[in-house]
């Protein structure tokens, strides 16, 4: 489902906007991560490929939402939200857990995916087999090679569901709402997230969804002023975001810092 093309309309100073704040923070981005220069270790190059994901993701959700995609856009947004509360969790701990949360993001998870990849890939070779098809039964057959892919996984089961778990969006949102356990704190981060949920219904096809095109097919008047809102709180999202995030980065790498007056502004101006 589209907007309508007048609520498209309204929107383009909405759209303008946030490439230009978009400009903005890429050039801070592009200034801190060059600030690393050779001091640069696994906990800054970590967290520079996350938040440039970060930023792709960002950019996939506007251009949907310029061609009046908001739902698919949410879709995409909901990716951003995972990459974002990732950049937290890393920015947040101290350096005495970071260096095992490195080595969970880089070996312990990848190990799990692989073995999962593994085991997943055993019904396709098997079907690309018994139809004839060998070429392609043979890239399913490479993914369980124990050479290139660590197919047992670490640890145990109950190991490997814990980790997963503890790496999982509602998990590290609610370890940052806590504080503690190695991690400052972020008072009501919980409540930055609310249309995650929303998201999550559109990649899941839940029931919810059809409740929400639902809605919107039955509005009156209103459904334009609706719209163009919609679309003014998912900017706003991925600005706050993502300067928030960065500011967080900028704390972990050199220590508490003043915000400059102009990220307060282009803050406060995005709460559209």
């Amino acid at each position: 489902m589209r907007i309508s093309q007048k609520a498209l309309d309204e929107c383009e100073p909405l759209f303008q906007g946030f490439l230009e704040n978009r400009d903005t923070i890429s050039i801070f981005r592009g200034d801190l991560f060059d600030t690393v220069g050779e001091d640069r270790n696994l906990y800054s190059e970590t967290v520079r490929v996350l938040t440039d994901y970060q930023f792709d993701r960002a950019l996939g959700a506007y251009c949907l939402l310029v061609n009046g995609l908001v739902w698919d856009s949410e879709i995409v947004l909901r990716s951003f939200y995972e990459t974002v509360v990732k950049v937290f969790f890393l920015s947040t701990a101290s350096t005495e857990i970071r260096g095992g949360l490195l080595k969970e993001f880089w070996e312990v998870l990848p190990a799990i995916y692989d073995a999962k990849g593994a085991e997943k890939a055993k019904s396709p070779e098997k079907l690309a087999r018994s139809q004839g098809r060998i070429d392609d039964a043979r890239i399913f057959e490479f993914l369980q090679r124990p050479e290139n892919f660590s197919i047992e996984g670490p640890g145990n089961r109950q190991f490997r569901k814990s980790v997963e778990q503890k790496w999982s969006f509602s998990k590290i949102v609610d370890a940052l709402n806590r504080g503690g356990d190695g991690h400052q704190r972020i008072p009501r981060i919980d409540a930055m997230f609310h249309n995650y949920g929303m998201a999550s219904h559109l990649s899941h096809a839940s029931p919810k969804v059809f409740d929400l095109l639902e809605d919107r097919a039955t509005r009156g008047e209103d459904l334009g002023s609706l719209e163009v809102a919609h679309v003014g709180r998912m900017l706003s999202d991925i600005v706050s975001l993502t300067v928030f995030s960065l500011h967080q980065v900028q704390v972990s790498l050199w220590g508490a810092c003043q915000w400059r007056i102009s990220w307060l502004k282009l803050i406060l101006e995005c709460r559209i």
